[in-house]
């Protein structure tokens, strides 16, 4: 479980392009910071996006208030395609903070496509205009390449307006600069920031201690890094976190929770302080799962190959979404009844059993996307709620029993978007993997075993299927 996410940055950029200060005479607005390569949680949401967390800052470097009417940002696509348009007015001094985040929601309230700010990591411009009386004015503007770009490093004005340009790089390993303040004096003080926090094992059962570590950054140091801790409802407990990587400016700390009972709730915040200044994460709430529940996650497809070799619900039609399948099996063995347990992925809800659902020992059953499931080997039906969701970059999967904990789950990344599913081995108990990888001629196998090597080529277990529809 990662909140939020973080890319791994590469080394601080050296070389900045330099402004191009078009008609810059009595101009109050300027482009002052921006940050185009985000790896964490910028807009403040709780919500990590590499596209809304991108940001952009203007300063009013003039001495009267600023009207922003008729003012738009641009990216190198030019002023035919303003990415978000300005509104109300800029004190002097003062700080606008634009993310990505916001220009979607512009984009879409205006009739543009919502991309957001869409600042391109291998180099852009960036743009800042005023349209008057048909005339549109370039204001100021800034062209970065792609050496210019790390993660979580922003591109920014020292001093506020200043002409010349530089990396605030303090949250790079390495930096040596200071740090990214998106609505704020740049080079004055600045919040800590939280760029990861780990949760492992994603989905804790009654056996499991639970480590939870955070890496976070301060260009003045870190003074304090805790937990704060919330087991079923109680008050909260504040617990100190030991650095255990890198420096009070750019480090990690972690704490290791005891194992809990099973069915325990935990609220988990962590919040990050420099001595004056502080952050923290949203609450996330663990569930802590049975260790041997006897009914358990066996094969996932989120990614269904293209043509008739991706209709694995067998109906003849091949979709994206109606083909997406979770199966589950029964371990024990003894019958298992699983009405009134339900199926999620990180978003919530997609399937809930219904009464009868009883699984006999070794017993497997498939829940798809949508569909007509047509020629499974073993029970099938579709999902509950019109649909399975599972996203082929990185999802979740949990297995809720009817008391409303966590059965079983598997967390995936990329692997997922293969254009195959993944597969427990030995069937109910083993270690994820893909067909492939084992060694496998099939790409997915709804309904049956996935501890049987085949013969049959890759073109797939929904071809073998077609030969049995009616």
């Amino acid at each position: 479980m990662r909140f939020p996410r973080r890319v791994p940055a590469a080394g601080a950029a050296l070389l900045v392009a330099a402004a191009a200060f078009a008609d810059r005479a009595g101009a109050q607005l300027v482009l002052n910071e921006l940050l185009p390569a985000p790896g964490t949680d910028w807009t403040g949401n709780g919500i990590y996006s590499s596209s809304e967390d991108e940001w952009v800052e203007i300063f009013n470097a003039g001495s009267a208030p600023a009207d922003l009417t008729d003012h738009f940002v641009t990216d190198g696509a030019g002023p035919s395609t303003p990415r978000i348009g300005l509104s109300g007015s800029l004190a002097p001094g003062e700080h606008l903070f634009l993310t990505g985040e916001l220009a979607v929601d512009w984009e879409a309230a205006n009739g543009f496509p919502a991309v957001g700010l869409s600042l391109n990591n291998s180099g852009d411009t960036v743009s800042l205009f005023r349209a008057s009386g048909g005339d549109t004015t370039l204001l100021d503007e800034l062209t970065y390449t792609s050496g210019d770009v790390n993660t979580d490093v922003s591109l920014g004005r020292l001093p506020d307006g200043d002409p010349a340009w530089t990396p605030f790089d303090a949250l790079a390993p390495g930096g040596t600069g200071p740090q990214p303040t998106p609505g704020g004096q740049n080079g004055g003080p600045a919040t800590p920031k939280i760029l990861s926090v780990e949760i492992e094992p994603t989905f804790p059962t009654s056996a499991d201690p639970i480590g939870v570590r955070a890496t976070a950054g301060d260009a003045d140091g870190v003074a304090e890094c805790v937990l704060r801790l919330t087991v079923d409802g109680g008050g909260v407990q504040s617990q100190p976190m030991s650095l255990v990587e890198g420096t009070v400016h750019l480090g990690t700390w972690e704490i290791v929770i005891p194992a809990q009972p099973e069915g325990t709730v935990l609220g988990v915040v962590v919040r990050v302080s420099d001595g004056a200044l502080l952050e923290e994460t949203n609450e996330v709430e663990i569930v802590v799962g049975g260790s041997d529940s006897p009914i358990a996650l066996n094969e996932i497809l989120a990614d269904p190959p293209a043509g008739l070799e991706g209709d694995a619900n067998g109906d003849g039609v091949r979709s994206t979404s109606d083909d997406e399948f979770i199966e589950v099996i029964n371990r024990s063995g003894e019958p298992q009844d699983i009405t009134g347990w339900s199926l999620h992925d990180a978003t919530g809800l997609r399937h809930e059993f219904g009464e009868g659902g009883v699984l006999g020992p070794g017993e497997i059953f498939v829940v798809f996307g949508g569909g007509t499931p047509t020629g499974i080997p073993s029970g099938a039906t579709v999902a509950s709620t019109g649909g399975l969701s599972l996203n082929n970059t990185g999802d979740e999967v949990r297995l809720v029993n009817v008391q409303g904990v966590t059965a079983d789950a598997h967390a995936y990344g990329s692997e997922a978007g293969a254009d195959e599913s993944l597969i427990r081995l030995p069937d109910g108990h083993g270690e994820w993997t893909r067909p492939s990888d084992a060694g496998f001629g099939w790409s997915f196998s709804p309904g049956a075993p996935n501890g049987s090597p085949s013969a049959l080529p890759r073109e797939s277990w929904a071809r073998v299927k077609a030969l049995y529809r009616p």
